[in-house]
């Protein structure tokens, strides 16, 4: 398939994966997307509330909500990270490039770069061996993941020769497969989302 025929499948796809899809026209477009998304979400549950400390309202969980923003993105480049800071600038939103195990009681969203995305699946491959992105692509409650699109394959088992690549690049290889948000039915049989990790998935599709 092309391309174009790829970006297609994946549009036709987002919904029942399910994801929300962007386009973005560059990547400073991307950045604003992101922090407009950080922004936008309600407060994110302290599953580990500090007596004292003060809280917004409770979730329909019954957790305190961060009144502070957290966007984890360990992942980027120092000029990614350039652009990123001029959209968030003014914000109040933190930005978070590493030390994410001082942030496991939750963060809003983090942002992290694909390897490839498998169009038919909804997919996203994501090189997982620095600890900071395996926290990143598990705490948040928003996943916001960025793809490019000559990286887009058609099948699954499209992706084998990018899968032995990485686990043969030396040491242990700790790529992810991630679909969608984290969903679960084991508790009952009842299906619920974000018990393992993000509530929403969101891919952001990018030019080479």
């Amino acid at each position: 398939m092309t391309q174009d025929e790829l970006v297609e499948v994946l549009r036709a796809k987002a919904p029942s994966i399910p994801l929300t899809l962007y386009e973005a026209k560059d990547f400073a477009d991307a950045m604003a997307y992101a922090v407009d998304v950080t922004l936008k979400k309600r407060g994110c549950e302290d599953l580990l509330p500090v007596e004292g400390k003060e809280y917004g309202p409770l979730s329909e969980n019954g957790f305190p909500t961060m009144l502070d923003r957290n966007l984890a993105v360990p992942s980027l480049s120092d000029d990614e990270f350039a652009v990123l800071e001029k959209a968030a600038e003014g914000s109040g939103i933190n930005l978070l490039r590493s030390g994410l195990r001082s942030h496991l009681n939750g963060f809003d969203a983090s942002i992290t770069w694909t390897d490839a995305f498998v169009t038919d699946t909804g997919t996203c491959i994501v090189n997982s061996n620095r600890e900071e992105v395996r926290i990143g692509t598990m705490i948040a409650e928003i996943s916001i993941m960025l793809v490019r699109k000559s990286t887009l394959l058609d099948k699954l088992a499209d992706s084998a020769d990018l899968f032995l690549r990485l686990l043969n690049n030396g040491g242990p290889s700790y790529t992810a497969y991630i679909t969608g948000p984290s969903r679960t039915a084991d508790i009952e049989r009842v299906g619920a989302i974000g018990v393992h990790g993000p509530l929403e998935l969101h891919v952001v599709l990018l030019e080479d």
